[in-house]
């Protein structure tokens, strides 16, 4: 009896123990660059973070800025393919879009000593003879489930709120190195990345957040090949 309520006691007057944070991952994406303007402010701001992302690069863009290419692969972020000129899928022969994929390929192998095994067709326009071109090609299509619509002159509080309302564990999110003026794409990753990191996110590249998939519920949705 007195050891019982020795026991009982001792459960009782000891400390609670709080459960363990599961860990959150998600992705920032970044299309259509690099930029010789915003791509630079991006990569300060992911730096000063001590965080990742994956930039899915147009081939003549990182032909002409091949240093920020560069200056992405050394802060340790992932490039991906985006093709050479933005065309619109839909609209063009799969061999030009083989030409299209593989010439990029070969300008990011040439700046950052790796062949990308990511891609994100233009607008997200995919079919099933594509998808089956890009398999050829050992390639796996990265979509995305957050929105940031920059590309629509979105307002920064916008982008925020948008954020804010649909992120989740696993989440890959769609920005843009640069749209069309007005852009506030800059002004929102000034308090989304913090706010993400303080919310308990870990932000990883699409291939880390890719072999993550057990810990963030599958996302078979959002890559294919």
């Amino acid at each position: 009896m007195r050891l019982t309520a020795l026991i009982l006691s001792l459960f009782l007057i000891a400390p609670s123990v709080k459960a363990a944070a599961v860990k959150k991952y998600a992705a920032l994406t970044f299309d259509d660059g690099p930029h010789p303007v915003y791509t630079a402010k991006i990569l300060k701001i992911l730096y000063d973070n001590n965080v990742t992302a994956t930039f899915f690069v147009v081939g003549e863009n990182a032909e002409r800025y091949p240093q920020l290419v560069k200056a992405e692969h050394d802060l340790g972020c992932e490039i991906g393919n985006h093709t050479y000129s933005h065309p619109h899928l839909a609209k063009t022969h799969i061999g030009k879009i083989e030409e299209e994929i593989m010439k990029t390929d070969g300008i990011i192998k040439d700046i950052t000593g790796m062949t990308p095994k990511l891609f994100r067709p233009p607008e997200g326009f995919c079919t099933g003879q594509i998808e089956k071109e890009l398999i050829k090609l050992e390639k796996t299509e990265v979509l995305w489930n957050v929105d940031t619509r920059d590309w629509a002159h979105t307002e920064t509080d916008k982008i925020v709120k948008n954020i804010k309302s649909n992120v989740k564990n696993g989440s890959v999110i769609l920005f843009h190195d640069y749209t069309s003026p007005p852009t506030h794409t800059v002004e929102a990753l000034e308090i989304v990345v913090p706010y993400l990191l303080d919310s308990g996110f870990e932000l990883v590249t699409v291939s880390e957040l890719m072999a993550r998939k057990a810990d963030t519920g599958g996302l078979s949705s959002f890559f294919i090949g």
